[in-house]
C-alpha cells in the first residue's frame, strides 16, 4: 500500500469567496481509486474537525515523495 495525497478545497462558511487548499497524507489508502472510493470518509470527517470551513471539492493523487522527507 502506498502514500496518497488527498486534496481538498475548501472555503470559509463565513465568507464562500475565500478559499484554499488543504493536504491530507493518507498512508495505506492504497491506489488512487481506493482513495476515491474511501474520500467521503476522510472528506466527512476533516470537516467535523473543521466546522469553519466547508469542502467544495476534493481529489486523490499521488503523494510527493520529497516532501514526504
Amino acid at each position: 500500500m502506498g502514500i496518497v495525497t488527498l486534496v481538498l478545497t475548501v472555503c470559509l462558511v463565513s465568507a464562500p469567496e475565500k478559499c484554499r487548499e488543504e493536504i491530507v497524507q493518507l498512508q495505506g489508502a492504497g491506489s488512487l481509486t481506493q482513495c476515491m472510493h474511501q474520500s467521503l470518509f476522510y472528506v466527512a470527517e476533516w470537516s467535523e474537525h473543521h466546522p469553519a470551513l466547508r469542502v467544495k471539492k476534493w481529489r486523490c493523487k499521488p503523494a510527493e515523495i520529497d516532501r514526504l522527507i
